[in-house]
């Protein structure tokens, strides 16, 4: 009788039953799962899709159980482990709560309906909540912050809101401490993926200036200057100007071109050149979020999250109707901070970012921190120079010109 108490005890504590068989990793989905199946060959047949062979094909199921409920774990909780309140007489959990299924099913374990039904029949817990429930957990809370920063930098208050509030909740993050934070993920909860990337002399970039007149100049072509920098910009206010490019003539072209004012207008297109290596903050290729199931990387899940929901919010498409300067401000406060604040972990500062096209799938823009006497001529002195033209082009873009 000990014997069956101490092995029913055993079971309630890793909260699932004992589950036979074995798995192969065609039946299995997710890449981390996959990994640890193929790590842990120790059967030669597939207790799902019947697969045999005279060498080890398949790991223990009730192994990949452990593993797979650790993962679902991080995310998920069961209400008492939440402490949520339970009250009879109002039906129970004060919570809305999620089944095995829709928790379960939420990852990409197996396309296989046993397997996730073999897991789902093993697990003991059957009403889930959400981890972290009532203060959200790190990624949530990060994205809550960044959602008050924009609504206090576009409605409370542009100029002065690193002024730090004094009444704020523990759990809380101020506008006054985003920017750092942002600049935290980057540098060092991320600091094992490359985001910091070096241009070199020879990458191309190209940027278009539309106008009724050619221009062939890089004085022209490149950045404005200061009294013409009248136009609010997704990275840039109005009266700062920056070198904004692209890396593909088509996707200068999509970023540039507003169908309904240059109809018939020349395009004039220079194809600068970095003058020295340039140091970019790449937004546009974010390493994917890790998978809850491996277990050396889950720590970087609630940051990397942050960071893909920051970066798609950094650059969703804005409609050209002459309101688009108040959806800029916060994105042109991030731009700032990193133009002038910005450090990675050697000290070095950055010389502008890199980000997906908000107008062409698969495209990347670029803003450069440069101003139009760093924009040097072919030929021309390069000392104080950041970006060099080297060819121009010119197009009529389509459509009968606009009406004088």
């Amino acid at each position: 009788m000990g014997l069956v108490s101490n092995w029913m005890i055993e079971q309630q504590e890793r909260g699932y039953n004992e589950a036979d068989g074995d798995i192969c990793p065609n039946c299995v989905n997710d890449p981390a799962l996959k990994a640890w199946v193929s790590n842990n060959l120790s059967a030669t047949e597939c207790s799902f899709c019947q697969r045999e062979s005279e060498e080890a094909i398949a790991a223990n199921f009730d192994d990949f159980m452990g593993i797979v409920l650790e993962g679902v774990w991080f995310d998920w909780n069961s209400p008492e482990g939440e402490g949520i309140m339970y009250i009879t007489r109002e039906g129970g959990f004060q919570a809305r709560l999620s089944d095995s299924y829709d928790v379960f099913g939420g990852y990409d374990i197996s396309d296989c309906a046993d397997v996730v039904e073999t897991i789902i029949d093993s697990v003991d817990n059957t009403s889930w909540v959400q981890r972290d429930f009532y203060r959200g957990d790190e990624g949530q809370r990060l994205g809550y912050a960044w959602r008050w920063f924009k609504h206090v930098t576009m409605h409370q208050s542009r100029f002065l809101f690193l002024k730090h509030e004094n009444e704020q909740h523990e759990d809380d993050i101020p506008p006054a401490w985003m920017l750092g934070i942002i600049g935290d993920v980057i540098v060092k909860q991320l600091a094992q993926y490359p985001l910091i990337k070096t241009l070199s002399e020879a990458t191309d970039l190209y940027r278009i200036r539309v106008a009724p007149e050619p221009y062939g100049t890089a004085a022209a072509i490149g950045t404005p200057p200061v009294q013409f920098a009248t136009q609010a910009n997704r990275m840039s206010p109005a009266g700062i100007p920056m070198f904004y490019c692209a890396y593909q003539i088509e996707t200068a072209k999509a970023e540039t071109i507003d169908p309904a004012h240059h109809a018939g207008q020349v395009m004039s297109i220079g194809r600068f050149q970095p003058s020295r290596p340039l140091r970019v903050l790449d937004l546009a290729e974010l390493p994917d979020i890790p998978s809850v199931f491996a277990e050396e990387t889950r720590h970087l899940i609630h940051p990397m999250r942050f960071l893909h929901e920051f970066t798609a919010d950094l650059v969703k498409r804005i409609a050209r109707d002459g309101c688009e300067h108040i959806e800029y401000v916060p994105t042109q406060i991030v731009t700032e901070y990193f133009r002038r604040m910005f450090r990675d972990a050697a000290g070095q500062s950055l010389d502008g970012l890199v980000y997906g096209s908000s107008r062409e799938e698969g495209g990347k823009a670029l803003v450069l921190f440069c101003e139009n006497d760093q924009c040097a001529e072919p030929g021309g002195d390069l000392r104080k120079a950041i970006v060099q033209l080297h060819t121009v082009s010119h197009e009529v873009y389509p459509g009968e010109s606009p009406p004088a």
